[in-house]
C-alpha cells in the first residue's frame, strides 16, 4: 500500500509507528467549508472530537506478532474482532453516569415508555458480561507487545529530552475559553512543548500533557523529525517484491494479511441525521426540558444509532442554531 505521510502524527502514533511499524496515514477531510480537502486529525473545525486519533488498529496483526515474534494463542483474532471499537475499559464509569441521570422517557410505538438512560445502563452491564472473558483474553495476548511499545517510548523520549525532536499541543484551557466565545479556530492554536515537560513514566499514549500544571492536548510531532532519525527509531526495512497497478500494489506474498485492511475510521457524526431527529422531536412535542438536557439527549441518540458520542461542545458548535430557535419558542 502505497502511504501519504501527514506533516504531522499524535504522539501515540508515533510510539506505534516506532515499537509495531505502523505508518500514520494522511486523512483527508472536507466538510465543505474548505476549498481543498485538510488533515481531520488536526482541522480546527472537528475538534475536540479530533483530540485524539480517529484511526485505530483494533487489534494485533499476525504479521506484527511473527515479525516482533510475539506468540499468539488460538482464539486470540475471533475475540479482539468482537471487543473491537467496544470500549469495554470504559462501560462501568459510564454505568455509573447513566444511573446517576435524572430519568429521560421515551415513548415507544404502542405507547409504552421506558427510562433511556436505565435502557443503556442494562445495555451496558450486558455487554460487559458477554465481552469481559474474550477482552481478557485479548489483554493476555498483547502484553507480549508491552516491551516493545516501552522501548519505542523511551528511544523517542531521548529525542524529546535532546531537542532532536519537537513536539507541540493545544492549551485546554485556553482552547475552552475561546471556544465558549465562538472563537473556534483561534482557539485551535498549537504550542511547543518543552523538552523538560517528558519523563519515562508519561502516558505516552494519552496525547495529553501537563504544562505548568495546565492540561494540553492533542499532542504531536512532526513525522519528518521522525524520519530524520529513522536509523535510530524505526524498525529495519525488509525488502519485498511488488507489482504496481495504477493504484495499487501487489506483493509477491499475497496470502500474508495486512493490519491496514483492519484499520477503520470512526464514523463522523451525521449531523444532517442529529438535525433531522432534532425537527422529528420538535414535531412530536418530545423535546426534553432546556437546551441543556436537549444536547444530552442528541449525544445519547448519537451514541445509540451512530455509535460515536459527539462531545458537548461539538454539538452546540454544529446545531446551536437550530437549538436555539426552537428554545427561543418554548
Amino acid at each position: 500500500m502505497e502511504v501519504e505521510l501527514p506533516p504531522y502524527c499524535f504522539m501515540s502514533e508515533a510510539v506505534e509507528w516506532i515499537a509495531f511499524g505502523r505508518v500514520p496515514q494522511m486523512q483527508h477531510h472536507s466538510d465543505g467549508s474548505t476549498e481543498e480537502p485538510v488533515d481531520y486529525r488536526f482541522f480546527w473545525r472537528e475538534m475536540p472530537d479530533n483530540f485524539q486519533p480517529s484511526f485505530e488498529y483494533p487489534w494485533f496483526d499476525a504479521l506484527e506478532f511473527e515479525s516482533l515474534g510475539v506468540p499468539v494463542e488460538k482464539g486470540y483474532f475471533a475475540a479482539a474482532e468482537k471487543c473491537a471499537f467496544e470500549f469495554l475499559d470504559s462501560l462501568p464509569r459510564q454505568i455509573e453516569e447513566y444511573e446517576a441521570k435524572e430519568p429521560t422517557l421515551i415513548e415507544n410505538e404502542d405507547g409504552s415508555t421506558f427510562d433511556l438512560w436505565k435502557k443503556m445502563a442494562s445495555d451496558n452491564r450486558r455487554k460487559l458480561v458477554e465481552l469481559g472473558p474474550l477482552k481478557d483474553l485479548v489483554d493476555s495476548v498483547e502484553a507480549g507487545f508491552k516491551s516493545h511499545r516501552e522501548i519505542a517510548c523511551a528511544k523517542l523520549f531521548q529525542c524529546l529530552v535532546k531537542g532532536e525532536i519537537n513536539s507541540e499541543a493545544i492549551d485546554f484551557e485556553r482552547w475552552d475559553e475561546m471556544v465558549e466565545g465562538g472563537e473556534y479556530e483561534a482557539a485551535a492554536k498549537f504550542e511547543t512543548v518543552p523538552p523538560k515537560a517528558f519523563s519515562l513514566g508519561f502516558d505516552w499514549m494519552g496525547n495529553e500533557i501537563a504544562i505548568a500544571g495546565r492540561k494540553f492536548v492533542a499532542l504531536r510531532v512532526k513525522t519528518a523529525e521522525v524520519l530524520n532519525h529513522r536509523g535510530f527509531l524505526l524498525q529495519e526495512g525488509k525488502a519485498v517484491s511488488v507489482e504496481r497497478f495504477g493504484a495499487f500494489y501487489l506483493s509477491g506474498n499475497p496470502s500474508r494479511s495486512s493490519p491496514q485492511a483492519k484499520r477503520g475510521r470512526r464514523a463522523i457524526v451525521d449531523w444532517a441525521l442529529m438535525k433531522s431527529h432534532l425537527t422529528q422531536l420538535a414535531l412530536a412535542n418530545e423535546l426534553p426540558d432546556g437546551k441543556e438536557n436537549c444536547i444530552y439527549a442528541l449525544i445519547a441518540f448519537a451514541e445509540r444509532e451512530l455509535g460515536r458520542a459527539p462531545s458537548r461542545t461539538t454539538v452546540q458548535r454544529n446545531m446551536g442554531a437550530e437549538l436555539d430557535a426552537l428554545y427561543a419558542q418554548r
